[in-house]
């Protein structure tokens, strides 16, 4: 999921597994500003130490999870990737940006004079797919001092990876709030469907002829769902990644397409309109059970980026989306 439009899906399936206004938004702290006491700090990530001299006043986030966090706990963003979701450029679930800040396209590139050019005084990294080794964070960091994943990219839990946003930013109590509320909403939405506990689930998408499934046991889409209570099926868990596709991310062609009956809730999302008229189209599709049953669920590219790499922020909103189609999957 990286580059512009429907392309952006199928890049962040390469590339993760391999995928303010006038009150507070839904998944928003109180905005509060950076405990300046707390500083300097220093932020361990999988580069070294980065040590954050004063509370940040010029903020470049270089993910759109980083973004999320950043905006949602009121800190300074003066430089943003662009969502390339069904939206537009701003996040679905977050108060609009005006476009000289949302201005780095998400297309894997690492734009180092465009990043200069705001001036920031931290770079946040954390869900960045453009750092992609020492030398990309070695120059991001003679611009300004740059926070990275803890380990690897979207490797840690999304609680995790919004602390260590936190951290960065010296303001770790408003992302705590931020992550009892995801909590709080993941436990309620639990609880209130029990029928959830032991279903089976895919979540794939339909690309020219093969069908990636997300089904690593550590990809952060998966952790998400295991924590509503779904499961991936047995067989899609044991079966090994091809070689030609992600890490924790198994390819299944039209011909095997029954294998997806395995599952009771199949969400799947789509390359082109041209791979979504197939996939429905299909015979064999058509015969699958969760098509048959009424729990198949397209989702849309705002819905599947914030599934493949959800963070604190967007819980609430995911949730909302996917609602009606865990209440059939609950009820059967």
């Amino acid at each position: 999921m990286r580059p512009r439009g429907s392309t952006l899906l199928a890049a962040l399936f390469g590339a993760a597994l391999l995928l303010t206004g006038c009150g507070a938004s839904p998944g928003t702290a109180p905005v509060t500003p950076s405990d300046g006491a707390a500083f300097p700090v220093t932020v361990r990530h999988a580069f070294g130490e980065t040590t954050v001299p004063a509370p940040p006043q010029r903020v470049v986030a270089l993910g759109m999870n980083d973004l999320a966090v950043a905006q949602a706990v009121g800190a300074p963003v003066v430089g943003a990737v662009r969502s390339s979701g069904d939206s537009g450029p701003v996040l679905p679930y977050l108060e609009p940006l005006p476009p000289e800040v949302l201005a780095i396209e998400p297309d894997g590139t690492l734009p180092l004079e465009q990043i200069a050019a705001f001036r920031p005084d931290l770079v946040l990294g954390v869900s960045a797919f453009q750092i992609t080794d020492r030398a990309a964070y070695d120059a991001l960091s003679r611009i300004a001092p740059t926070v990275t994943f803890a380990e690897g990219l979207y490797t840690s839990s999304m609680q995790d990876d919004a602390r260590q946003i936190g951290r960065a930013l010296g303001r770790a109590d408003a992302v705590e709030t931020l992550v009892a509320e995801a909590e709080r909403r993941i436990a309620e939405t639990r609880d209130g469907l029990p029928g959830l506990a032991g279903r089976t689930y895919l979540f794939g998408q339909a690309r020219g002829e093969i069908l990636p499934m997300v089904v690593g046991e550590q990809n952060q889409s998966t952790a998400f769902l295991r924590s509503l209570g779904l499961e991936v099926p047995a067989s899609f868990r044991d079966a090994p990644a091809s070689d030609a596709l992600a890490p924790g991310t198994v390819g299944v062609s039209y011909e095997e397409v029954g294998r997806l009956s395995e599952a009771d809730l199949l969400l799947m999302t789509f390359a082109g309109a041209g791979d979504r008229a197939r996939f429905e189209g299909d015979e064999l599709v058509r015969r699958v059970r969760a098509v048959r049953q009424g729990t198949y669920t397209p989702v849309t590219l705002d819905q599947a980026i914030a599934l493949q790499a959800p963070n604190v922020v967007s819980v609430g909103w995911l949730l909302d989306g996917l609602r009606p189609a865990l209440e059939r999957v609950a009820a059967g």
